[in-house]
């Protein structure tokens, strides 16, 4: 072994010989002390009594080994290990060489070229990992000194500050834009309407004549003409409006007969309802608590579907989901966005459901006008705000969300609770307003509780619910007539509404002195006026009759007599052609409605900015965390068993490592990703089923939203990764790692949005974090994927991204040390697929993309039945 011919160990008997002597039948102890006595110089090992062995049968050594003694006469060997040795490689770490002609692999820092015969420091703009067998150049501006074995990316820190300094001004420009449209005068330009005609004439717009009545000088609407010549943005607003519902041609009539609504059995809450609402009419629709108002108007709307009975629009059984573009519904709680401005809301409105054709200088115009008329001109500039930060008052809420269905240009709207928190001077111009369409052919139809007698008088007609069913049904003026006629006397200096309120939720004893009425009143009001609609010349145009026609006594008072003129509730083929028509025009085409929607989603996000911000520092000190969890090992997150021959040169194998590094990645992103993703559509329900009820293509919608959070999601994975890329420093580049998590921000993204519309707004964000630590776990660490794949239930674990992930981050950290370890090994091993990246890749994007599916499916079926 060392040259020595006197150290022959055996002969060629097969007999032990030592020196000069030959033993027989040689004990292991006897042996163990011979061996004992043996030195490097015969064995090669460090160690006496070592025996080595060959690991190769001429000069040969491996890429990323430093061989400096070895030659084809003295090839490679393993020598025994020294406890000392032994410990340091049970830790994963590497020993000096144990005998003389024992190669090592080559140290971190430095590189051994083609023969491992040299060993060279790495020059600074290089870095070597350990068992390197030549440098690798540092990207442009990365941070390696002389000896390095990782680098540290700048450049991409520097594109992450680039982007926030730009993002920064981005802001700050906005929001001096804004404050600069707050000072400035608006003024008006040349009116164009759709057919690039300018300045419509006041010809244009034709009143619908209506029949008047005492109460109409009183009435909110009672000054519409005066109105109409002194107001210039009043009269702006009705050229428009007459020139887009054209009521000459046709509008919107329903009728109803024996309306029936019966959610469940023995739980009744609409029965025999009947009735016609004529177009250009106004209604108020009262009664108390549980009396069937909203679900009276919810069906006539089709947002209810009724359980027995008939609607009718202009005369013709027809879905009334069809005519959603022409109504418009104001709900009692004012769903805006507290986000946007009063004009925002409004503009954003009649941009996506206003005719196509329309220019966006017209809309403007249009909004301008409409605001003005409701009395926001000098807080449209403001922030809604919402209950918890009020930035406008509750009353000019309302106005805004009566303002958004205006804007619509609506052929029938219906209004819950319109007045509720507005004063006098708001509450009347409101209604002055609504009165002023009607003359212009739109069907109003409001739920009121308690009006003021101003507002009261201004409508043309009332129905009255009671138990579900209809106690009166006609003119306004004649409900005092009506119910006097059943005994009941209002006083003189009262509220007819309140009076009329008292006696239809039977506590009208105190206005009649008939005894009868105590005992289940609201039951006899439903009797008596059913029994009068039976009478064979009862007719459903009681609103149109004229006051004259009315008499004192109880049994010629509601005598029907002959309308004023002929009405036809039946459209004509032509009419309904019209229709069609002009239903196909109205409200902007797909890819525009997608752009306004994304448009004033990155809107609420620059001006929720303090949420914005938040997320992406979050994302930042996640990476950050994850990164400082990998510091210590400088960049070597992997090590494997050596390929032959060098295998038994090997340490402890650490295959958890880099594995562990896209577990906790994973993890990380999804607590950083979850609560806010949830947000992005969990706090806008109310919001989507308003205006998916108005014609808003739901689809359209949904893609808006999705696309405007992209650049969110982008910046939140840039800060991730920059943190995470320099403080770990794997060996992936650092494109791979930003590519791998923006895609798993992508994934957390859609699955958050699948919690948000399955589950209430208040329990989304720990369910979807719950669900987001869940797809982390399921990312075949632990348990690995290759104990899965003995349970046969990989396919399970194939179906979260979590696996894909961190496959991708295995893969890429172990191909370039390809030529170092078994990979095969490590890959069984582990259980994960190394070399399809891009597969891994495509496999997130379409497991993203199949969670955005899922949640667009739950928002239109489970999110609009709720």
């Amino acid at each position: 072994m060392g040259g020595n011919d006197n150290a022959t160990l055996a002969s060629e008997d097969g007999d032990f010989a030592f020196g000069n002597q030959t033993f027989n039948n040689f004990t292991t102890l006897e042996a163990g002390r011979a061996l004992y006595s043996l030195n490097s110089s015969v064995t090669g090992c460090f160690s006496n009594g070592s025996v080595p062995i060959l690991l190769a049968q001429n000069d040969t050594c491996s890429l990323g080994f430093f061989c400096p003694n070895s030659s084809n006469a003295q090839p490679p060997q393993f020598c025994p290990a020294s406890q000392v040795c032994q410990g340091t490689r049970y830790s994963k770490g590497t020993c000096d060489p144990q005998g003389m002609f024992e190669p090592i692999v080559c140290p971190a820092g430095h590189f051994c070229p083609l023969g491992g015969k040299q060993k060279l420091a790495c020059e600074q703009g290089t870095y070597c990992p350990l068992g390197s067998y030549e440098p690798i150049k540092c990207a442009n501006g990365a941070i390696c000194a002389k000896e390095s074995q990782r680098q540290i990316v700048t450049v991409p820190l520097g594109v992450m500050i680039a982007f926030d300094f730009i993002l920064a001004i981005i802001v700050g420009v906005g929001f001096a834009i804004s404050a600069m449209r707050k000072r400035r005068k608006r003024t008006y330009t040349a009116v164009i309407n759709p057919e690039g005609e300018k300045d419509i004439d006041a010809d244009d717009v034709e009143l619908l004549e209506k029949q008047s009545h005492p109460a109409a000088a009183s009435a909110p609407g009672g000054d519409i003409d005066e109105d109409l010549t002194s107001n210039p943005d009043f009269k702006i607003f009705m050229r428009y409006i007459g020139k887009l519902i054209k009521t000459k041609e046709v509008g919107l009539s329903f009728e109803f007969e024996d309306l029936q609504f019966e959610p469940t059995p023995g739980k009744r809450i609409l029965h025999g309802v009947s009735g016609c609402i004529e177009s250009g009419s106004m209604w108020a629709v009262m009664g108390g608590s549980g009396a069937g108002k909203s679900t009276f108007v919810n069906v006539l709307m089709g947002k209810t579907k009724h359980t027995g009975g008939s609607i009718k629009v202009n005369g013709h059984h027809k879905d009334m989901s069809k005519y959603k573009k022409l109504i418009g519904y104001v709900p009692q709680d004012d769903i805006v966005l507290p986000e946007l401005t009063v004009r925002e809301n409004i503009l954003h409105s009649a941009r996506v459901r206003l005719p196509m054709t329309w220019r966006d200088k017209s809309i403007q115009a249009f909004v301008d006008s409409l605001i003005s008329c409701i009395g926001l001109s000098h807080v449209q500039h403001s922030l809604v705000g919402d209950a918890n930060k009020p930035v406008i008052s509750g009353g000019q809420r309302k106005r805004v969300s009566i303002g958004m269905e205006l804007a619509a240009a609506p052929m029938a709207i219906f209004l819950d609770e319109p007045t509720s928190g507005l004063d006098a001077t708001g509450a009347s111009s409101i209604m002055r307003l609504l009165r002023a369409i009607t003359k212009l052919g739109v069907t109003t139809i409001t739920i009121i509780h308690q009006p003021r007698e101003q507002i009261f008088n201004g409508f043309d007609n009332l129905l009255l619910l009671g138990n579900g069913s209809e106690i009166y049904a006609g003119p306004t003026d004649f409900t005092s007539e009506y119910f006097g006629s059943l005994g009941f006397k209002f006083p003189t200096r009262a509220n007819p509404a309140d009076t009329i309120m008292d006696i239809i939720t039977g506590n009208g004893q105190e206005y009649t002195e008939d005894p009868a009425w105590a005992d289940k009143p609201v039951d006899k009001l439903i009797e008596e006026w059913r029994s009068y609609a039976q009478k064979p010349d009862f007719s459903n145009d009681l609103h149109l009759f004229r006051h004259s026609t009315f008499h004192a006594s109880r049994e010629d008072s509601l005598q029907p007599p002959k309308p004023s003129r002929p009405v036809s509730m039946m459209s004509s083929p032509e009419q309904e052609q019209t229709l069609l028509q002009t239903m196909k025009k109205r409200g902007a085409s797909w890819p525009a409605q997608a752009y306004y929607c994304g448009k004033r989603s990155i809107t609420q996000q620059v001006r929720n900015r303090g949420s914005f911000f938040f997320e992406i520092g979050v994302g930042a000190l996640a990476g950050g965390i994850i990164g400082l969890s990998a510091f210590a090992a400088k960049g070597q997150l992997f090590r494997g068993l050596y390929k032959p021959p060098f295998t038994v040169l090997s340490s402890a194998v650490d295959y958890q490592s880099v594995s562990q590094v896209g577990l906790l990645g994973g993890m990380a992103i999804g607590l950083a990703a979850s609560a806010p993703a949830v947000k992005v559509f969990g706090e806008e329900k109310l919001v989507f089923n308003r205006e998916a009820s108005s014609g808003h293509s739901m689809s359209a919608y949904y893609v808006g939203k999705m696309l405007s959070v992209l650049p969110r999601i982008a910046l939140s994975s840039l800060h991730f990764s920059v943190f995470m890329g320099i403080l770990a420093t794997p060996l992936m580049s650092f494109n791979q790692m930003f590519a791998a998590n923006m895609l798993y921000f992508y994934c957390v993204y859609g699955l958050a949005s699948c919690v948000g519309m399955a589950v209430k707004r208040e329990d989304g964000p720990l369910l979807a974090v719950m669900a987001s630590l869940i797809i982390g776990v399921l990312g075949g660490v632990a348990p690995p994927l290759s104990k899965v794949k003995a349970w046969h239930l990989e396919g399970l674990w194939r179906m979260s991204p979590g696996v894909w992930f961190t496959e991708a981050y295995v893969s890429q950290n172990l191909l370039p040390l390809d030529y170092l370890y078994m990979l095969d090994q490590a890959s069984k091993q582990m259980g994960f697929t190394l070399g399809q990246y891009s597969l891994d890749m495509g496999i997130l994007f379409v497991i993203g993309s199949v969670y955005r599916v899922v949640a667009y499916v739950l928002l239109v079926t489970v999110q609009r039945k709720r």
